[in-house]
């Protein structure tokens, strides 16, 4: 009963607020269009109430109350032949039937996306705005033409936030009769269907109890297929409803998963394949998220470590090492070549953060390797060590002066029991990890992400002053550990194949150029292998080379197993071992042989599963970094040789420096990305073919709510350390200071095979939303990274930080 009194009153909020001119919606659009993707998540609540922590309960409800009325679902049709404009057609989304430009359908398409698959008010409102025309167009054309044009909003995807589907879901419309035990019965229609489970809408609002079983009789289903079972009805579980003002939908769960009733309704969806489709959108969302996390993932900056216990002690068991990260990592190393960073990152320091998890003075780590006898000793302190024992002047005056001083930004959160669980599982198809993979990731307790400021982002340190000794410092010294190094989990982009290897060694002949060389195969799969060669070859990447396999080719018969093209994928830095995949421009005999080969012989040969369960390892710890990001990705398109920044990663929580830089009309880069030295460095990178390393720099911005204001400038731009401070001070005294840290690199191309199950289920019922979303990844030209590092900088120049510290 509550659930129905609550959408009534939900409606009447919605109205009385729309009355009164309460608060302004406008004001908080940007953070609800932030929250919409999550709407669907099972932690929803919580996620909300940690969103809007920084608003009144009186705002606070009213997005609660908006967001409510943007998940109902939407009857109402749209036709669009009656406006000026594209030539429109018929067509049927989620049941509905519109009259939409092509435009229009995509745009509406992707709305839908973001409710997971479901026509909603909000969809349909989004719509509607969108061909509202701009009041500049009710001035003359000369008049638009002086004026410059709006720079576009930076859209935010959600990144490692996927929706998994065991069976497939088809729409489908047919009528029922439904009824919980000792109730009377009521009218409805399938929406969807699929072999275990139905979304359904009644005909008129019905109370229900969650708890009760729901029966549905198939009435039309079973006299068109014959099946009583059908009619007597099927026993359901409520997993979820959404009250309408005429209508109640309900999603339900099948309750008796019997062979024989599965059969039944696999038999129904087959036979009406053509009057039925797959719903996709849950398909396109999480290809696209995959594909963007495939470019951003190997170019983190920050170092992600999982903390578990051992012995009962919290320390590090696993970081995850990428392109951009490895020096970081390498930082810690000593002498002997173990981490000490099990010394830095202490329990006490963690349980602090813990427990004061918005305090920076626990976030900021301070640390300087002191050279002596051959030995690299390590030093560091908490802001919050520093200030209780009044030694931060102390520490950064001698610390500032080593080689090896490093500021870092220590964020962290607990690993619960669902993050495991959704680990565990492919985000894919929903099909568990190994054994060994699922106890790894069971063992992990905390997940910590460490960032560093470059060395010369430190120079402000440098004129700190203090009377005390060096020796002073000796307090704050690492206990030396040697058997507590983090495995490191590296992020290979095309290591990570998703075709099983089989331990095969052979005699392989290879050719390049006029260079010839006998090698002996390690593993292999049907589209790719690994080599050990006799003698080092030192290669450049993607260069390709010839194979014969002299041993097999008895095997094969009329295939020809020579001059087969393959392209260098890696090589170790031995020069020894080479990783090579086949090049398929034309029909490749190697791969139509090897692919029968393995399948005919597939129960006899060892299959090498620490690729296989590495690959899972490191989609489980991909997917618990990606729901807490601390940085802001974005990504640059070319399109028509023209660069567009518009597309941010996103995490379930808005990252820091995400809240930091948006505004109440969304999120705007313009400033940033039209520095002079900006603009040059990336419109190199985008039209540049060869590999080039990762571009640092760090940028004071003048970050008024006006964006036409808005300002950027590179420390090289402002001049000596003295005309930093001077800067600094001045942008801290209007109150519009923010200082970032960016990071451009290069894309890659993408990696289409690892995407290969979602193309492949998205091309076979919609082609050209396929062809749509590997256009868009392949328009991919630079990868960007934001971070917020204005509490370091106002304390290298001693400016106060307390406003950065409430932020």
């Amino acid at each position: 009963m509550h659930r129905i009194i609550y959408g009534n009153r939900l409606r009447s909020y919605t109205l009385a607020i729309r009355r009164l001119n309460f608060v302004p919606m406008e004001d908080h659009n940007d953070l609800i269009n932030q929250l919409v993707p999550l709407l669907q998540d099972a932690s929803f609540d919580s996620l909300l109430d940690q969103a809007t922590s920084h608003l009144s309960s009186s705002d606070r409800f009213l997005v609660r109350m908006e967001l409510r009325r943007l998940n109902q679902d939407c009857l109402r049709k749209i036709d669009l032949s009656g406006h000026s404009g594209p030539e429109t057609r018929e067509v049927e989304i989620c049941g509905v039937s519109h009259r939409l430009s092509e435009e229009a359908e995509q745009f509406l398409q992707q709305q839908i996306e973001l409710y997971e698959g479901r026509y909603t008010v909000g969809a349909y409102e989004a719509l509607l705005d969108s061909l509202k025309p701009d009041s500049g167009n009710q001035d003359s054309h000369e008049s638009q033409s002086d004026q410059p044009t709006r720079p576009p909003r930076v859209d935010l995807l959600p990144m490692g936030h996927y929706i998994r589907r065991r069976e497939t879901r088809h729409t489908f419309s047919s009528p029922i009769t439904l009824w919980q035990p000792n109730g009377a019965p009521m009218s409805g229609r399938t929406q969807d269907l699929s072999i275990r489970g139905a979304k359904i809408k009644t005909l008129r609002p019905w109370v229900l109890d969650p708890a009760q079983p729901v029966i549905v009789s198939f009435t039309e289903i079973a006299s068109e297929f014959t099946v009583p079972e059908l009619k007597h009805g099927v026993s359901y579980r409520v997993i979820d409803t959404q009250p309408g003002e005429d209508h109640t939908q309900i999603r339900l769960r099948r309750v008796d998963n019997t062979p024989n009733l599965d059969q039944t309704f696999e038999r129904i969806l087959s036979v009406s394949r053509l009057r039925t489709r797959p719903e996709l959108n849950h398909l396109l969302s999480t290809a696209k998220s995959r594909g963007y996390e495939r470019q951003y993932l190997p170019r983190l900056a920050s170092v992600p470590i999982a903390m578990s216990l051992k012995n009962g002690k919290l320390q590090p068991s696993m970081a995850l090492q990428t392109e951009s990260n490895r020096s970081h990592l390498n930082y810690w190393l000593d002498e002997r070549g173990h981490s000490q960073l099990c010394s830095a990152l202490t329990e006490e320091r963690l349980a602090r953060q813990l427990k004061h998890p918005g305090e920076l003075a626990h976030q900021l780590l301070f640390s300087f390797v002191h050279h002596h006898d051959n030995h690299k000793l390590f030093f560091s302190a908490t802001l919050f060590e520093l200030e209780r024992q009044q030694m931060s002047a102390c520490f950064f005056k001698h610390a500032s002066r080593k080689t090896g001083f490093r500021v870092h930004r220590v964020n962290l959160h607990t690993i619960s029991e669902r993050d495991k669980e959704w680990a565990s599982h492919s985000p894919v198809n929903g099909r568990p990890s190994d054994a060994l993979v699922r106890q790894q990731i069971n063992g992990m307790s905390l997940l910590v992400h460490l960032s560093s400021l470059a060395p010369e982002e430190n120079s402000g340190f440098a004129d700190y002053d203090s009377d005390c000794h060096i020796n002073q410092l000796r307090q704050f010294g690492q206990k030396r550990v040697s058997n507590m190094d983090p495995r490191p989990l590296p992020c290979q982009q095309q290591e990570l194949r998703r075709e099983p290897r089989f331990s095969l060694q052979t005699r392989v002949l290879v050719t390049h150029k006029r260079d010839e060389m006998v090698a002996l195969s390690v593993d292999v799969s049907p589209r790719g292998l690994r080599l050990d060669v006799e003698q080092a070859v030192h290669l450049p990447l993607h260069e390709t080379l010839k194979l014969e396999f002299p041993e097999l080719q008895p095997l094969a018969g009329k295939l020809k197993l020579k001059q087969l093209p393959y392209e260098l994928v890696r090589s170790q830095k031995d020069g020894k071992t080479l990783h090579l995949k086949a090049v398929e421009d034309e029909p490749h005999s190697g791969v139509v042989f090897l692919s029968h080969l393995l399948g005919q012989n597939r129960e006899k040969m060892v299959q090498v599963g620490s690729q296989i369960q590495h690959r899972q390892l490191l989609e489980g710890v991909k997917n618990l970094v990606l729901k807490r990001l601390y940085s802001l990705p974005f990504f640059i398109h070319k399109c028509q040789s023209k660069l567009h920044a518009n597309l941010a990663g996103n995490s379930l929580l808005p990252s820091t420096t995400l809240q930091s830089l948006i505004d109440l009309h969304g999120l705007n880069l313009d400033a940033i990305l039209n520095n002079e030295v900006v603009h040059k460095q990336y419109d190199q990178m985008a039209r540049s073919r060869n590999e080039a390393p990762a571009w640092l720099s760090t940028l004071i911005l003048h970050w008024p709510p006006e964006r036409e204001l808005r300002q950027a400038w590179t420390l090289s731009e402002i001049g000596h350390p003295d005309q930093v401070r001077l800067k600094l001070a001045q942008l801290h005294g209007d109150g519009h200071l923010k200082v970032v840290s960016l990071q451009l690199n290069r894309a890659q191309k993408p990696d289409l095979d690892y995407l290969q199950a979602e193309l492949a289920a998205i091309s076979t019922h919609a082609l050209h939303r396929a062809k749509e979303l590997e256009e868009m990844l392949w328009q991919i030209a630079v990868i960007g990274e934001l971070r917020d590092i204005t509490p370091e900088f106002l304390l290298q120049y001693r400016l106060p930080i307390e406003a950065a510290v409430a932020s």
